[in-house]
């Protein structure tokens, strides 16, 4: 294998793999994984260039070529993080843990100390088990096949680097020396097999892009686009899911239906922006007093459902009443002044073990229109079919 003809054909693959990264980085700019693997691509990319040098130039873009290998790594270690984490990094240490290691490895190169190389290899080697770890605990649904196959990579990776390390200790103690291992068949084949498992990792990132589009396509067949509610099909689903647990394991299972208060008058008043702008902040304001449990979807204009897993009628009342005294005292910011709103709400049970959804539906229904012919803003209960109770 000669070396430059290796060279020359890693860098044309790296250069078309950076575009398409890039490319689909800024077509999907909201998904901040593929702008992460964007850029250890592109850092990636100069660290070749970098390389190329060698032999060339001064040593001092061997050193560099060497620190943005590791950059590399660790932008390609946040991407990874955000699809299955889908959190920012809010520890700062491990920035400035690699801030030092690349100052430490810069000194220690300038000042010509033999096995300064490690510094780089062995922050490497831990990164790729960190990375491969972090994807194999944190890879849930739908990004589970593709954390595993990554995670994978990431394992090779690691051992072909472990394997260089050594190499270089004992053949090419200092970092420039490297230069002299072109013609050594055993650093130009370990260097073709990581080069190999680079192209695996770039299909990986693909993966987990595709994954993430798949993910996206679903939420939204399930979610209401105006208020980020679940929608009718979504809470029908959940609904036959959660009655036949309940029913299974004899578990409480509440229904409250919700509808806004003359919000026909609202949107003839205000417009339809005003009562789009209503929908969202009740929407806002019930998903922020509901358990993670819990479900809550738009099921038609002003009509919202929600289904409290495990709650008795008590706690549920407890819940509907807050969302009720919440939404009335809450002021919704718009151009012309402060929207306010009130909202009817019916409470029903899981009364019988042939109870159904589609019944206690109709009865948390009838009960949010016994709140209404009651005079509006509040909760009525209907416990089973024959049973009505009304609290103001």
């Amino acid at each position: 294998m000669h070396y430059g003809t290796f060279f020359f054909a890693n860098i044309v693959s790296v250069t078309a793999f950076t575009l398409c990264i890039g490319l689909l980085a800024l077509w999907n700019r909201r998904i901040i994984g593929m702008r992460w693997f964007a850029a250890s691509l592109v850092v990636g990319l100069i660290k070749l260039v970098l390389q190329g040098l060698e032999g060339h130039t001064s040593t001092a873009f061997s050193m560099v070529a060497n620190e943005f290998y590791l950059l590399s790594l660790f932008m390609q270690y946040l991407g990874l993080r955000w699809f299955v984490v889908r959190q920012p990094m809010r520890d700062y240490w491990p920035s400035t843990a690699l801030g030092l290691t690349l100052a430490l490895y810069a000194t220690l190169f300038f000042a010509h100390v033999p096995y300064s190389g490690n510094v780089l290899n062995i922050p490497f080697v831990i990164l790729c088990a960190l990375s491969a770890h972090l994807l194999l605990r944190e890879g849930q649904p739908p990004f589970t096949v593709i954390s595993r196959l990554t995670a994978a990579v990431l394992l090779a990776t690691m051992a072909v680097s472990t394997y260089r390390a050594v190499l270089t200790n004992l053949c090419y103690q200092r970092p420039w020396e490297t230069f002299h291992a072109h013609n050594d068949p055993r650093w130009l084949y370990s260097l073709a097999v990581m080069a190999f498992l680079a192209t695996f990792m770039v299909l990986c990132q693909l993966g987990f892009l595709v994954a993430e589009l798949q993910r996206e396509l679903a939420e939204q067949a399930r979610t209401d686009s105006l208020t980020g509610a679940l929608n009718r099909r979504a809470i029908e689903d959940a609904a036959l899911r959660e009655t036949a647990r309940s029913l299974r394991h004899g578990s409480n299972l509440c229904m409250i239906m919700i509808d806004v208060d003359n919000f026909k008058m609202l949107n003839d008043k205000h417009g339809h922006i005003a009562g789009d702008r209503a929908l969202q902040a009740l929407a806002l304001t019930v998903q922020s007093i509901l358990r993670v449990s819990d479900f809550f979807a738009r099921t038609g204009g002003e009509e919202f459902a929600i289904l409290l897993p495990g709650a008795d009628a008590d706690a549920a009342f407890n819940i509907a009443e807050r969302i009720r005294t919440a939404i009335a005292l809450h002021d919704i910011p718009y151009e012309t002044g402060p929207l306010h709103i009130t909202v009817s709400i019916g409470l029903t049970l899981l009364a019988a073990p042939d109870d159904t959804w589609e019944a206690m539906m109709r009865r948390a229904d009838a009960a949010m229109y016994e709140a209404k012919h009651r005079g509006r803003n509040q909760v009525s209960t209907l416990l089973c079919p024959d049973t009505a109770a009304t609290v103001a």
